[in-house]
């Protein structure tokens, strides 16, 4: 009897790599919008004005949902190019579990950097 493939741990790896790709596609849609073409009463950007806009909390979700779908994207596609060479189940395991702690971290790092910018 064959197993149903909707329950299988690279079918969700699949199905989440497409599903970040269209968020990727409208947060960066949106960022691009907010950041050249919203008329944000904002003349030539300096640091002030950079730090002004990211405390707007549509601009603040916009680069959050960006960073966190960007990362899971990326570290998803090369999870899934490294499978492509690792055939050995404990090997694959120790790379998801690299993958979720790099990706953890650095996502973690990248909002972070908002702190600054929000008074942290």
């Amino acid at each position: 009897m064959m197993n149903n493939p909707g329950k299988t741990k690279g079918t969700w790896a699949w199905l989440m790599q497409r599903v970040t790709a269209i968020l990727i596609i409208v947060f960066l849609g949106i960022h691009i919008y907010l950041t050249h073409f919203a008329n944000l009463d904002i003349d030539l950007l300096d640091w002030d004005k950079v730090e002004e806009r990211v405390q707007a909390l549509p601009i603040l979700l916009v680069d959050y949902g960006l960073l966190v779908t960007a990362m899971y994207h990326g570290l998803n596609g090369l999870r899934m190019v490294a499978f492509d060479f690792v055939i050995a189940r404990m090997k694959r395991r120790a790379l998801d579990v690299a993958f979720w702690i790099i990706g953890i971290f650095a996502t973690i790092w990248g909002l972070a950097i908002f702190g600054p910018f929000l008074g942290f």
